[in-house]
């Protein structure tokens, strides 16, 4: 409230440096002409900085607790992200990688663990080659998705690493998962 009570009296002092530029350009007053000139261009100044901060502000403020307070719900509730997040309206949650589209979920970022490469072999099996910057004792679940954001397979593999190790690792799908699987992927960390 306090921003838009400021924006609105500079806005005025800008309004009345406009008055009397004009006045002094009509009656060919130098000192009101500059004078106007001045004002509008130092109060035009600092009106658009207190909009930028306060933009900046509330953008900050929807990003660091919405969107994180967001994520970690929905890695509670069954560990997926919303299709629009995987689809990377969040960007460097969704990556393309390999030939195989992964998506990062909250708590594998909280691991420290990196993707770098996915790919889908023969059968039901899915190889993404990982880095750990910290230690992992837990279980890494991937959960296919359909392109109408449907959940399509479920596969769970138990790893124990060191912090700085880095590797492919398989996982297996149950039968039925069609290895022409066409929608992407979601990487969720259970640490023990």
């Amino acid at each position: 409230m306090l921003i838009i009570i400021c924006v609105f009296f500079i806005g005025f002092l800008i309004l009345a440096s406009l008055i009397l530029t004009i006045v002094g350009a009509v009656k060919k007053n130098k000192k009101l002409l500059f004078g106007g000139i001045a004002g509008f261009f130092v109060f035009g100044i600092a009106n658009g900085l207190i909009i930028a901060c306060s933009i900046s502000s509330a953008i900050d403020s929807i990003t660091s607790s919405g969107v994180l307070e967001t994520m970690e719900e929905v890695s509670e509730n069954g560990g997926k992200i919303a299709g629009t997040v995987v689809k990377g309206s969040i960007s460097g949650m969704s990556n393309e990688l390999g030939t195989e589209s992964v998506a990062a979920d909250s708590s594998v970022i909280q691991a420290g663990i990196t993707i770098n490469h996915a790919e889908n072999l023969e059968g039901q099996r899915v190889s993404i080659y990982l880095d750990f910057a910290m230690d992992f004792d837990g279980a890494l679940i991937l959960y296919a998705y359909d392109a109408n954001d449907k959940k399509q397979g479920i596969a769970r593999k138990e790893v124990h690493v060191k912090a700085g190790d880095e590797g492919v690792h398989t996982f297996d799908f149950e039968e039925g998962f069609n290895s022409g699987f066409d929608g992407y992927y979601v990487l969720v960390a259970r640490p023990e």
